[in-house]
């Protein structure tokens, strides 16, 4: 059963510390690709966050955000680099005289450059509150995973809709193909009439012009490989894995073979029902975009 890329799952555990409220927004994404945010102090497990995310979904842009409340704030402990901070106003002070400025230059501007001061989250109190981030985070992915399948099953009843209505240009094309014949072979005689003057034509001549004619505009092996690439669309469906990419090339190849038709075809009724399979297959394409 296929599954939409879009979704919303939100997920919350409380524990003797506090608690973690996860949110997680899903949308279509021709790959996996995860934005996290984390508190400061909850930083250290967002490789475990993105592995537990990678086991579940496969494809899609995936926005977390979690939110820890706690009955007391974390304690962090910090280190400041001297050194370094005498080095940055050391050389911030001979930019100011250079370039003849006034402003004062304040420890705000020394404290806030890149390793200055470093901060050392408390390992301990932050292990505490994994397990809670693991029990949000899990109850946000089943409420996202489904809605990603109630989407997927709106999706599925679309694209099986679609399925029928190719079919059904199809099979109008498949009944205009002998009558397209018989009207050219009509419209030769009639021609040749009108130019010759005479009644006596030379049948083998005619016979010829129309094998040649069916010969260009024989369609047979792409309506065959359109029937197929249907059949194979349906089975996809049904499959239990990811399957939006497979279900994308197919769907190129459909609408791949509905040009080919659309070129080979000489007749206006057949024209029309090619335009009509196309627009129905393009349709498809578009809905695919968001099938995981």
């Amino acid at each position: 059963m296929i599954k939409s890329m879009t979704g919303y799952g939100k997920g919350k555990s409380i524990g003797k510390a506090g608690s973690v409220t996860v949110e997680l927004r899903s949308l279509n994404h021709r790959y996996f690709d995860l934005i996290v945010r984390l508190p400061n102090h909850l930083c250290v497990f967002e490789d475990k966050v993105r592995d537990c995310l990678k086991k579940r979904l496969k494809r899609g842009r995936i926005n977390l955000a979690a939110i820890w409340e706690g009955k007391e704030k974390a304690k962090a402990a910090f280190s400041l680099d001297l050194n370094l901070a005498k080095k940055y106003h050391r050389e911030f002070s001979r930019l100011k005289r250079q370039l003849n400025l006034k402003d004062e230059l304040r420890i705000e501007q020394i404290i806030s450059r890149p390793e200055v001061i470093t901060y050392e989250q408390n390992r301990e109190r932050a292990d505490k509150v994994w397990p809670h981030l693991k029990k949000a985070l899990s109850l946000a992915l089943e409420n996202l995973e489904r809605m990603r399948q109630a989407e997927g099953k709106r999706l599925m009843s679309d694209l099986l809709r679609r399925v029928k209505r190719v079919r059904y240009c199809l099979g109008n094309i498949e009944t205009q193909l002998p009558k397209v014949i018989g009207r050219y072979r009509k419209n030769v005689l009639r021609k040749v009439k009108a130019l010759s003057g005479i009644k006596k034509l030379d049948r083998d001549r005619i016979a010829e012009e129309v094998a040649l004619f069916m010969r260009n505009s024989d369609v047979s092996e792409e309506l065959t490989r359109i029937k197929s690439h249907l059949k194979g669309f349906k089975t996809a469906l049904h499959k239990q894995t990811e399957v939006g990419k497979e279900l994308d090339f197919i769907a190129q190849e459909l609408f791949r073979e509905a040009n080919t038709i659309g070129a080979k075809a000489s007749d206006f009724k057949i024209s029309r029902w090619v335009i009509k399979m196309k627009s129905q297959i393009e349709k498809m394409r578009e809905q695919l975009q968001n099938v995981e």
